[in-house]
Parts: structure tokens; sequence; C-alpha cells
């Protein structure tokens, strides 16, 4: 597109949802603030574009901002994006925007990533600049042990992951706060090994800027710009997480959380809210204390997957329905489900599967995944 000059200021309605002042394309969309202007990138080349901001819904995401692309002989600037034909590379990304909810840790400053553009991989943790940041750090649990997720990557997020020791669970039989008390054990190992990473990464990767998810002591997480996810026994610890340990950007749990025993095994598509998968009067002794405990995050932070064929599946849609999920029981491996709105997802394909990170999902699982983690419309089809 043709250069803009910095000062040209537009107004666009968007869908009569926002409507917002626009310095070098910054859109700030549902959130409860929108995201400040992004820095725009500073290279002389004569083709290269302006970055743009976006801020995100729910819980304000922070705007991100990619940098323009070097002209045909250009160099490109600060925060600008892939060299012409005998430019320079620059940055990957520029500055982001910042929009917070009223309870979340707002980031000191602006994101400004200048690292070259590729793949930056670390012990522990990894960033793929040729994605236009989101502005978030997705802390990946595994089962018990998380690794590098492509599809997070490539869709803007910065990841990091982390073992622990995984506790005996729901093991009820020990009493209802046995496996909280736990779990919560399983958060600390967490807390410390991903504080330590970002820390180092912040000292040793200024580039990449981790240090935008720090505080301003420089030795603690921002946690409400953090999504956490994880599969079967990961997924429930991601949502203790969520709920007892702090306010945290997303949790996104697959083939779980559970902490309950209150199912009836597998189950049937479509869900029948007159016959569920599990005791509606389940008692207390089958449930987890820390289930009743209020969340930290709000509940429209928090999503669920799993399939109908896993043995679980009945303990897991009584712990969305029983923690206040919103939404109802949703079924996304059908043509054209509608999506927005809901929070308890079920397919009838794929059982107790990683739906993140599989080979082979059930249909319409990008879409789900894409809500789930506020993947922004040109972030959701990478072409790398």
């Amino acid at each position: 597109m043709p250069r803009m000059l910095a000062s040209m200021t537009l107004r666009l309605g968007l869908a009569g949802l926002c409507a917002v002042s626009i310095s070098i394309s910054t859109i700030g969309c549902s959130g409860s603030s929108p995201g400040t202007t992004g820095t725009a990138g500073a290279g002389a080349g004569s083709n290269g574009s302006a970055g743009t901001t976006a801020g995100d819904t729910g819980g304000g995401q922070a705007g991100t901002t990619s940098g323009g692309s070097a002209g045909a002989n250009g160099t490109a600037g600060a925060s600008a994006g892939s060299a012409g034909a005998n430019g320079t590379a620059g940055a990957s990304t520029g500055s982001a925007g910042a929009g917070t909810d009223s309870g979340d840790t707002p980031p000191s400053r602006l994101l400004n990533i200048t690292a070259t553009v590729g793949m930056h991989s670390h012990a522990n943790s990894a960033v793929d600049t040729r994605a236009k940041s989101i502005g978030k750090l997705a802390v990946l649990l595994g089962v018990s042990s998380g690794g590098y997720s492509s599809w997070l990557g490539k869709r803007g997020y910065h990841e990091a992951w982390t073992s622990f020791a995984e506790c005996d669970a729901p093991n009820l039989g020990a009493g209802r706060d046995a496996v909280g008390t736990c779990r919560l054990g399983e958060w600390a190992t967490i807390e410390k090994n991903i504080t330590a990473t970002i820390v180092a990464n912040a000292a040793s990767y200024p580039t990449e800027d981790w240090g935008y998810f720090l505080n301003t002591d420089g030795k603690t997480v921002r946690w409400s710009d953090v999504a956490f996810t994880g599969v079967s026994h990961g997924a429930t610890t991601a949502e203790l997480i969520g709920r007892i340990g702090a306010r945290v950007w997303r949790v996104v749990s697959c083939a779980g959380p559970r902490d309950d025993t209150c199912g009836k095994g597998m189950g049937t598509a479509p869900f029948d809210p007159n016959n569920p998968p599990y005791n509606p009067a389940c008692p207390p002794a089958d449930i987890a204390s820390w289930l009743d405990m209020p969340s930290m995050t709000p509940m429209d932070r928090f999503y669920g997957l799993a399939g109908t064929t896993d043995v679980e599946f009945g303990d897991i849609m009584f712990n969305m329905q029983y923690t206040k999920y919103p939404g109802v029981p949703t079924q996304w491996n059908v043509p054209n489900p509608v999506l927005t709105g809901q929070h308890q997802f079920y397919s009838s394909e794929g059982g107790h599967l990683d739906f993140l990170n599989a080979a082979n999902t059930p249909m319409n699982t990008d879409a789900v995944l894409n809500l789930a983690f506020a993947i922004p419309v040109e972030n959701q089809n990478p072409t790398f």
C-alpha cells in the first residue's frame, strides 16, 4: 500500500462495536480499555508500510504492531518486516499498544520486538518472529511436561514450558482438599520455573522482548498477559492456576478439566441436557473442594475441549457445568457450528486428545482454538 503520513488520522466504526481514532492504523476493540498506539517502523524503504495495532475482545488484549517491509532498494527500519529486493531485513514486529481489564496488571511500556525475522528457540521457550506478535505469552503444561506448539507460535504467541511432578488425581478418597493442595504445589513449581525462564530470556535475548511480560520489578511475571494450556492432568492444573493461583489471560484445557468423579463415562452427540453424562446431584464428597473456590480469573477466559469417546468425558463436562463456564455444551465437529459465546466444547471424534498439538484433529478444531486463544483474524491462517 502507499506510504501514509504518520500524522494522518482515520476514524473507523467496526460493526457498531467500536469507533476508534487511528494514527498509523490503530484499532482497539471491545476490551475494557483500548490498546494505545503502537510505534510504527522507522525504515526509509520506498514501499515500507506503517505497522498496525489491534486490540482483542474479552480481556482487553494488548494491541500489536507489525512493521512495514523495506522498499525495493531501501533498508527496513527498526520495526520493519522483511527486506526488499536489495534491502536489509529489519525486525519482525514493532511496538504493541496496551489494553487491560480493570483487574489486570497492565504492561509498563509498549512491546518492542526488533529480532531478526525467523524462529528463535531457547531452552524451554521460543518465539517465531515471522508471525505478527499479539503481545501474549502461552505456558504449555502438556500432561505434566510441556513443549513447543507450532500452532500457537505461528499465530503470534511467545511460548514457554516446563515439567512438574504429577499429583495423584482426583484422589478424592484422601478427602476433598488433598488434590487441590497437591496441585498448588505443582503451580509453585511451574511459577518458579516459568519466572526463571522469562527473566533469563529478558536479559539474554532483549530483541525478542521477553521483558514485556515482567512486572516493573523485573523479577516477577505479569500473569494477566499469560495463557495456560494443558492436556488431561495438565488441563486440570491449568484450570486450578487460573482459578486459585493467579489472574491470567486464558485457560485452555484439552481432555480436561476434571478433579471430580461425577461422570458416567463416555457420552454421545448431540449433548442431551435432560440426560447429561454426569450426575447433576453429585455429592460434595465426589468433588474437589477447590472447585468451590471463587475464581481469580474471569470465567469468560476459560475454555475446555473434550471428546465424547473419552472415558472421562462425563467428569470433564460436569466440571465445566459446576464451575460455570459460560455458554452450553457445544459440538464443534459439525458443519457450520455456532461457536461465538461458547466455552464448553465437545467433539464426537478425538477422544482423550491433545486438540492443540495433535497431527489429526476433528473438523473445525482450528476455529475453536482461534476463539479460545483470541487469535486475531489476520493471524489465523499462517502460510509459513
